[in-house]
C-alpha cells in the first residue's frame, strides 16, 4: 500500500512533490525572516502568493491532486532573486 497512492501516482511522485513543498516553505521562510527588509512591493507580492496558496490549500481534498508546487516555488523564486539580498 505505500508504494501506490490512490489516485495512481507512485511513492516516487509524492517524494518529489514533498521535496517542492520543503524547498517553497524554506524561501517563504527565508524572506519572513526578512521581511522588514523587503520593500513594499515585495512583501504584497509575497501576500498576493500567500493567500492564493491557502485559497488552494483550502479547496483542496485527498482524492484531489496536489496543488503545484512546482508552480508557487517557481514564483517564489522571482520574489527571492527580485529581492536582491537572499
Amino acid at each position: 500500500m505505500d508504494t501506490l497512492l490512490a489516485a495512481g501516482g507512485s511513492k516516487v511522485d509524492r517524494g518529489a512533490s514533498r521535496d517542492r513543498r520543503r524547498d517553497f516553505y524554506r524561501g517563504y521562510d527565508a524572506l519572513l525572516a526578512n521581511w522588514y527588509l523587503l520593500s513594499s512591493r515585495i512583501q504584497e507580492n509575497l501576500l498576493v502568493l500567500r493567500d492564493e496558496l491557502h485559497e488552494e490549500l483550502g479547496r483542496w481534498r485527498p482524492n484531489l491532486p496536489q496543488p503545484d508546487w512546482h508552480a508557487y516555488t517557481d514564483r517564489l523564486n522571482m520574489i527571492v532573486a527580485s529581492t536582491g539580498c537572499l
